[in-house]
């Protein structure tokens, strides 16, 4: 992304991250869009951002923090109960 103090005078070069598992809408090389989010290690890391070219929002889905910490309960107990039944003899 190119960051403009006005719309002639460009300031610098920013790289963008947008991490996620599914992605809706679409940003294309040359379409302008608007950002904001957190620098870090000199990226602008967003979660969703719009495309003034388009007037498409495009945004990062990813899993839920609970969703995983149940799905990964789910799997302990699975295994848990695997190896208890394999242990019992008839």
């Amino acid at each position: 992304m190119e960051e403009y103090v006005d719309a002639l005078d460009r300031v610098r070069l920013v790289p963008i991250e947008m991490k996620g598992i599914i992605f809706e809408g679409s940003v294309a090389n040359g379409d302008r869009i608007r950002a904001s989010g957190r620098m870090r290690s000199g990226t602008l890391r967003v979660k969703k951002l719009h495309n003034l070219t388009t007037g498409a929002d495009v945004s990062a889905k990813s899993y839920s923090k609970i969703g995983c910490a149940v799905f990964l309960i789910f799997v302990v107990c699975m295994v848990v109960f695997i190896i208890v039944t394999s242990r019992i003899q008839p």
